[in-house]
């Protein structure tokens, strides 16, 4: 009858060396058990901060705010600034192709425009390029004709108007639309903030259908790109328009000096 008993005192020693073991001394150490799969403390994400003009509320985005802020945010900085329009009717033919391109160091800056329309009441299209460049001190304008002979001509920078940050062309591109935020992306490296537009229809003269709009703009409020489409009615036919606007090498737009520069100064000296 003592085997039971032998038996049980042997187990609670066994039991006893697997959650403690001896020490100098006599006294016993405790040890906590380890728990697996315990999870790691990890660091919330900030939330990036919204562009100027651009409020908490998914429909606040106050327009002029935004482009205050995009000219604020480039002034005296070398940037190039591309624009672009193209309308396109049912059938195809090309009403209207459009290119817009500026570069600017802070000092000088190159312009240059090129408008190709073939509206539907004209047999042949229309050709209108141009080109500027300019200084603190001087414009100068290259204006091909339409005989295929060139006019170089100097004007004051006063006279002028130029677009440097293309501030302007933001302005007329959202100009009406009804804009909301939609989160942010990455491109490049660089989070960007989303806004597109409210409604798929806006009220224009003509009326704009099927619109769909995407801006991205940096934190600082740069805009870096628009793309926007949207039906319409252009010299009275049905066709869909495209426009795009991108900002690139900011901080780092080198301006030529075009040789019809030095050749229009030599002239009207």
């Amino acid at each position: 009858m003592r085997r039971p008993a032998a038996v049980l005192a042997c187990l609670c020693l066994v039991l006893a060396g697997c959650g403690a073991t001896g020490s100098p001394g006599g006294d016993a150490r405790t040890v906590a058990p380890a728990l697996a799969g315990t999870p790691t403390p990890t660091a919330t994400p900030e939330t990036p901060v919204r562009p100027p003009g651009v409020n908490a509320s998914a429909s606040g985005i106050d327009r002029r705010a935004l482009v205050a802020a995009h000219e604020e945010a480039l002034d005296g900085r070398s940037v190039t600034v591309r624009t672009s329009r193209r309308v396109v009717a049912d059938d195809g033919t090309v009403i209207l192709d459009g290119f817009r391109r500026s570069r600017t160091d802070g000092l000088a800056q190159f312009f240059s425009r090129r408008i190709t329309e073939t509206p539907y009441r004209r047999a042949d299209g229309r050709t209108f390029n141009v080109s500027y460049w300019r200084n603190d001190t001087v414009t100068v304008r290259r204006w091909p004709d339409g005989n295929r002979s060139v006019t170089l001509d100097t004007d004051f920078p006063t006279r002028q108007l130029f677009d440097r940050t293309g501030a302007a062309a933001v302005e007329t591109i959202l100009s009406g639309y009804e804009l909301q935020y939609a989160g942010t992306t990455t491109r490049d490296g660089e989070t960007l903030h989303v806004l597109t537009e409210a409604s798929a229809e806006q009220r224009y003269r003509p009326l704009r259908t099927n619109v769909c709009l995407r801006v991205l703009v940096t934190g600082e409020g740069v805009v870096r790109s628009i793309t926007a489409t949207y039906r319409t009615d252009e010299y009275g036919r049905s066709a869909r328009v495209t426009v795009e606007f991108r900002v690139t090498n900011v901080s780092d737009t080198e301006v030529p000096r075009p040789e019809w520069v030095d050749e229009a100064l030599a002239e009207d000296g």
